[in-house]
């Protein structure tokens, strides 16, 4: 006969393995989210596209919806061709110690950033002349690219002081990026229907404006190396 007991006692514990998938999964999700806070966005992008991959999911304009297909994949390899394009750049850089210039790469694509400090002086919008080599070094690696290329300008929020060149920082940002822009077309074959410009004014700072080292990082030109498959 059997004991009538042990099926009871067995049902009664079968919530302890649902219970420890449960926890299993919450640990690997918190693998996951710490890999990603200390990974660089080639990394991110990629261990993303693993998930979505993983789980049949494929990204689409304004969300992402379950296929069967390769996931994401062209995600990560435009992602990888910019990155090989930053690591190029960084070496014709390192000709040019104290440049002013910095890259890196996100949503947007790869940002290569010249300090205003470095490359214009204080209200103006002329490229200093000490500059333009390491931005020749620049323009020579991005120039055979087909990528779509933006140039925008930044200020700070201090105002402008009467008397200037300029109304207000719209229209120095704008100057600025326009003078990068041109400057590239006259050193190079970039064609002008590959770039466009925007003068941000300073509206789009990266960095607090209550302070010097602040305010200096958010005067900027931003040289935008977009994803190939960005058409403008």
């Amino acid at each position: 006969m059997e004991d009538e007991g042990a099926g009871g006692h067995e049902s009664s514990e079968r919530w302890l393995v649902s219970y420890a998938d449960f926890i299993t999964l919450l640990f690997a999700l918190f693998v996951l989210m710490y890999v990603l806070s200390n990974s660089n966005h080639v990394d991110q992008t990629r261990a993303m596209s693993s998930v979505q991959r993983a789980v049949g999911v494929r990204p689409e304009h304004g969300g992402m919806r379950p296929d069967l297909g390769d996931s994401g994949q062209t995600t990560v390899d435009e992602i990888e061709k910019l990155a090989a394009v930053q690591e190029r750049v960084g070496a014709a850089l390192k000709h040019f110690p104290n440049s002013g210039i910095t890259m890196r790469i996100d949503e947007r694509g790869l940002v290569i950033s010249l300090s205003a400090a470095k490359f214009f002086a204080s209200g103006a919008a002329d490229i200093a002349s000490e500059q333009l080599p390491a931005l020749n070094a620049v323009i020579q690696m991005i120039a055979p690219l087909t990528n779509q290329l933006e140039i925008d300008g930044f200020t700070d929020a201090i105002p402008i002081q009467n008397g200037g060149s300029f109304r207000d920082n719209w229209e120095l940002s704008a100057a600025r990026a326009a003078n990068v822009l041109r400057y590239a077309l006259s050193v190079s074959a970039i064609a002008p229907r590959r770039m466009t410009l925007a003068g941000y004014g300073p509206y789009r700072p990266i960095a607090s404006d209550q302070t010097e080292d602040g305010r200096a990082l958010n005067r900027r030109v931003e040289i935008i190396v977009k994803p190939t498959g960005v058409k403008k």
